[in-house]
């Protein structure tokens, strides 16, 4: 039994490999859609919509959104998928 809870936990390991930063990533962005969702679902007029719009500069979700995409871009960048080196043995 505990043989069988090593090994899965390898596997998982193994599979998470390369994909913590993506998974952080994207439950940042998902958190920020979902907060986005909500106050939407809580506006009662269109002046409440036109305010909500103006403050989204200001919007902790917009934070939350910005943050989930430049840790996509940066694993990107720095993953080694943008550079030069790889662009050309793609080609």
């Amino acid at each position: 039994m505990f043989s069988k809870i090593i090994g899965l936990s390898l596997k998982i390991k193994n599979f998470l490999k390369g994909k913590k930063i993506y998974i952080a990533a994207a439950v940042l962005i998902l958190q920020a859609l979902l907060g986005y969702a909500g106050e939407l679902l809580d506006l009662a007029s269109a002046a409440d919509f036109i305010n909500w719009c103006g403050g989204l500069a200001s919007n902790d979700f917009t934070a939350r959104l910005i943050e989930g995409l430049g840790i996509f871009g940066l694993r990107f960048v720095f993953g080694g998928k943008a550079s030069p080196q790889n662009q050309a043995k793609a080609d």
